[in-house]
């Protein structure tokens, strides 16, 4: 591989003279040096050549037909893919004024003939050297002005994570193995009451009551090898209070720590409603279960008995238990009186009637083959797709 390389050229130069002789002797002169050399005898063909595969380094005879070497040096410098080729002179003319002329138009250097190989080997290597340092610095321009942008979209990038997790709604901490905090964003500190100062000196132990030191470790290792999972717990704030809160511990690796990025939310509102929401269901209950008339609720599709109170299993005759339950005698008690004319008449209405209440008098069936009259109200509850009734027995009817 070194060998190879060795033998590769140093660069490729372009020459332009419009004297076969020239062209022989500097292409003869530069390859001996270990240069690759093209050669073309006119400034048309130059410029196309150019075009194709540009050279390192082009060296330009001034004075040639039909285009001179002033006016194929400013076509190169016009063209975005030459125009930072280095153009080396090399002319009989040896007046001030064609020099000056040469760097006007753009070239590098001038070399006057006739010359030596010496003087032409180190202008070439000194514009090369000076071709390769520029080339590199417009690299490391190029690479320092892709750094400075990939910075600034990660700083971009960094500001918007971290605006999102200060401006969170929820709790967000992170905590290393050891159980302190290494973040805390601005809702953990309201929730907690405490300052972020003040968190960032504290452990886990300090505010949740449930995960003292002795059983820490335990519970990091269920984090690493969830990686991620949701559980409630209780937190303690600053002046001493208790709120119910949900922690999702997520499990993290960065630079060689590892870290549980716990979301936390304040479910205290919550976890109050829910009891209260007990309390009610409670409160309901017993006045459903207390309530002199029979209540009871069927499945519209299939008339299955859902839900019935005990007063509705006594006028039938049935225990709840069973009227519910999947003995087929029982259901076919219960339904049956809903196949009265009068009955389904009314199922009809409270279908149309939109929620409202439709009432009738039928007559109905006992378990023991005794037959009453009862008050029936009945309503479609549509949301739950289910008929609820209610039920009272006539004891005098006139």
């Amino acid at each position: 591989m070194n060998d190879d390389r060795a033998q590769e050229p140093k660069a490729n130069i372009l020459v332009v003279d419009d004297k076969p002789d020239n062209l022989r002797l500097l292409s003869a002169m530069l390859s001996q040096l270990g240069y690759e050399v093209r050669k073309v005898i006119d400034g048309k063909t130059a410029l196309m050549t150019a075009q194709a595969a540009p050279p390192d380094l082009i060296l330009l005879d001034i004075m040639m037909p039909n285009m001179n070497g002033y006016e194929v040096c400013q076509h190169l410098k016009a063209s975005p893919t030459t125009r930072d080729i280095p153009v080396i002179f090399i002319s009989a003319l040896d007046e001030v004024i064609d020099k000056v002329k040469a760097f006007a138009v753009g070239g590098v250097d001038y070399i006057t003939k006739p010359f030596s190989e010496e003087e032409v080997f180190a202008r070439v290597e000194n514009n090369l050297t000076l071709r390769r340092l520029q080339q590199q610095l417009t690299e490391q321009n190029a690479r320092l002005q892709q750094e400075i942008c990939d910075r600034q979209k990660a700083e971009s990038a960094l500001w918007l994570s971290q605006f999102y997790l200060d401006k969170s709604r929820d709790a967000i901490c992170i905590i290393n193995a050891d159980a302190r905090f290494v973040y805390v964003n601005e809702a953990a500190c309201r929730i907690l009451g405490y300052s972020r100062i003040q968190l960032l000196d504290m452990a886990v132990c300090d505010v949740n009551p449930n995960f003292p030191t002795t059983i820490w470790q335990s519970h990091w290792q269920e984090i690493r090898q969830k990686g991620s999972f949701t559980f409630e717990s209780t937190s303690r704030t600053k002046d001493g209070r208790d709120i119910s809160v949900e922690i999702t511990a997520n499990y993290l690796e960065f630079n060689g720590q590892e870290y549980n990025c716990a979301i936390v939310r304040d479910i205290t509102a919550r976890k109050q409603a829910e009891a209260a929401l007990l309390g009610s269901e409670a409160k309901f209950r017993h006045l459903f279960e207390s309530a002199p008339v029979g209540i009871f609720s069927l499945r519209l599709f299939d008339g299955s008995l859902l839900d019935a109170n005990q007063q509705f299993g006594q006028i039938l005759g049935y225990t709840c238990a069973t009227a519910i339950g999947t003995d087929a005698i029982a259901q076919k008690s219960v339904t049956d009186f809903l196949s009265d004319p009068t009955a389904q008449q009314q199922i009809l209405a409270a279908k149309q009637a939109a929620g409202k209440v439709c009432q009738c008098q039928i007559q109905i069936r006992k378990q023991d083959g005794t037959v009453i009259w009862v008050l029936l109200a009945l309503r479609i509850d549509a949301a739950e797709d289910c008929l609820v009734g209610a039920i009272a027995e006539i004891k005098d009817r006139f």
